[in-house]
């Protein structure tokens, strides 16, 4: 009896191995496909920081430290990866939504698929 779910545990196991395999090379066929899934990573990123740089730009305005012009220039990139101590990149913010997930995971699938012979 154990026998049989041992080799009925391995067959499940290698099922899920292979499905994970074969959609992972299925969402990066192409540059292309890639570009268009980082676009949309993009663009929900700018939806979800939108409402953040205002809320910062607004507050510098009031704090008068800096122009007007000054504060929206310097938010406009807030959230954005960006240079940190020793010049390493410190990430930026909302990488973690699902469309950037799915561009994240289709770029290291074609960096993959092309490291191989």
């Amino acid at each position: 009896m154990a026998i049989q779910y041992n080799r009925f545990g391995s067959r499940c196991l290698l099922f899920l191995l292979l499905s994970t395999l074969a959609s992972t090379t299925v969402l990066a066929l192409t540059d292309a496909d890639v570009k268009k899934l980082q676009k949309q990573c993009e663009a929900e990123r700018a939806k979800a920081l939108a409402p953040i740089r205002a809320q910062k730009t607004q507050a510098c305005i009031e704090q008068q430290l800096r122009s007007k012009g000054h504060c929206e220039r310097y938010y406009t990139t807030y959230g954005n990866v960006s240079p940190g101590p020793g010049r390493a990149p410190v990430s930026g913010y909302f990488y973690d939504l699902p469309q950037c997930q799915a561009w994240l995971k289709a770029r290291d699938a074609l960096r993959v698929s092309r490291s191989r012979p």
